[in-house]
């Protein structure tokens, strides 16, 4: 079924085998990782289905290299797969996933020891991964690999509701994409791999809102804005209270798209605009905790069977 040389790994338990390979995910259709994908997420914490079209999307916007990435598959079929981001000295483990008949045999661990065995042959400074809070099982493992929590990150949604119109003393001007692409080069903030500039440009679409307030308070909010949904916001107040700022803006955005739903991925929970989202109606769906893997101390041991792809 695929055309490559694969290495394959015994793995024992309760006295059990489970015999697989694991293969370069550039050797599969992109409809094949959505099947395997959509397969590892039927009972997940957090529902999550892909589309073709969403997966390639997913790849092109967060930089996913597949070439590094991994399939768990075997005669009986696929297991699993974990893809790598790459972006300058730090690598992105995302939609690691293990499908039902697939759990319980050490297939993550294998996978997660590769895809830092590739970030080392990259020779990233780091790993970065996010896990669903309450995620345990996944927890654990990260953890055990010697990944250290750095902070949790919240999945906000704010449904299409009326609001009152900002202050008419208050200026609000609305800019267009490069604009907006320029706005996002001055934050200050600590954005995720979901969050950042090269993801925020990657994905396109963007528009802006510049605030400046009779009180004093400055600042932008970048935004992007599709046919059914406001997504990837980004407040950044320059002057003033933050609080009075983002409100201001937010209660702009909803005015100027009043029948859109909006969701923002990967707020800081400790974010200083997180009480601005609050009263502005938006909800947390669910809570990620953004994990790091230093690899300058964590020294590249090699692995048992190296991939075919090393040589």
């Amino acid at each position: 079924m695929i055309n490559t040389q694969v290495t394959q790994l015994n793995v024992r338990v309760r006295k059990t085998k489970a015999l697989y390979d694991l293969v370069p995910a550039n050797e599969f259709t992109l409809q094949q990782l959505t099947d395997i994908y959509n397969e590892t997420r039927v009972d997940y914490v957090v529902p999550m289905p892909m589309s073709q079209a969403k997966m390639r999307e997913y790849i092109e916007v967060y930089d996913v290299d597949l070439s590094q990435s991994v399939v768990a598959t075997s005669k009986k079929g696929t297991f699993g797969l974990g893809f790598l981001g790459r972006r300058g000295d730090y690598t992105w483990v995302t939609r690691l996933g293990i499908t039902p008949k697939g759990r319980q045999k050490g297939v993550g661990r294998k996978m997660m020891e590769h895809l830092i065995h590739r970030s080392h042959k990259l020779q990233a400074n780091a790993v970065i991964l996010e896990v669903i809070k309450n995620n345990n099982p996944a927890r654990n493992l990260f953890e055990s690999l010697g990944f250290e929590t750095l902070r949790e990150l919240l999945v906000i949604r704010r449904p299409p509701t009326q609001l009152d119109a900002p202050g008419a003393d208050d200026s609000i001007k609305t800019l267009g994409y490069q604009e907006a692409l320029n706005l996002i080069e001055t934050r200050t903030d600590a954005p995720s791999w979901v969050t950042a500039n090269p993801s925020l440009k990657n994905a396109g679409n963007l528009s802006a809102l510049v605030a400046d307030l009779v009180d004093g308070g400055r600042g932008w909010l970048v935004y992007q804005n599709t046919v059914f949904q406001l997504s990837r916001v980004v407040i950044e107040t320059q002057a003033g209270d933050p609080f009075k700022v983002a409100t201001h803006l937010l209660r702009s955005l909803h005015t100027l798209h009043p029948a859109q739903d909006t969701v923002v991925e990967n707020l800081p929970a400790d974010d200083i605009h997180w009480p601005a989202f609050k009263a502005l109606g938006y909800l947390t769906s669910f809570v990620r905790i953004e994990m790091k893997l230093d690899l300058q101390s964590k020294p590249d041991n090699g692995l048992t069977s190296p991939l075919p792809w090393d040589n």
